[in-house]
C-alpha cells in the first residue's frame, strides 16, 4: 500500500470544490468529496493508472487522472503519492 499525501494547494482546491457544491447543498458536497477521495485512493493499488500531464497538454512533471469534470494531478514518489492539485477541466488549467 503506498501512502498518499495531499500538498496545501490541492487541500484548497478541494475545500474550494466543497464551499461550491455546500452553497446548494451540504450533503451532496460531503458525498462528492468522499467520491473523489475514494476514487484517489485507488492509486493505492495502482499509482500508475493516471495519463502523464504531457498527454494532457502540460507541462508538469506528473500525472492526471480524471473524475467528472475535475483533474487530480499528482506524482508518484519512492515512498508515497503526492497529490498536487484537483482542477475543474472546464477552466483555464494550462495557463
Amino acid at each position: 500500500m503506498t501512502l498518499i499525501r495531499y500538498n496545501k494547494k490541492a487541500l484548497k482546491d478541494l475545500d474550494d470544490i466543497y464551499l461550491s457544491i455546500a452553497k446548494d447543498k451540504k450533503s451532496v458536497a460531503d458525498e462528492f468529496i468522499n467520491q473523489i477521495d475514494d476514487y484517489i485512493s485507488l492509486l493505492n493499488a495502482n499509482p500508475k493508472m493516471g495519463k502523464d500531464c504531457h498527454k494532457k497538454g502540460l507541462t508538469r512533471d506528473c500525472r492526471a487522472l480524471i473524475y467528472g469534470n475535475y483533474m487530480i494531478l499528482y506524482k508518484i514518489y519512492a515512498n508515497h503519492i503526492s497529490i498536487q492539485r484537483v482542477i475543474n477541466t472546464k477552466q483555464n488549467y494550462k495557463g
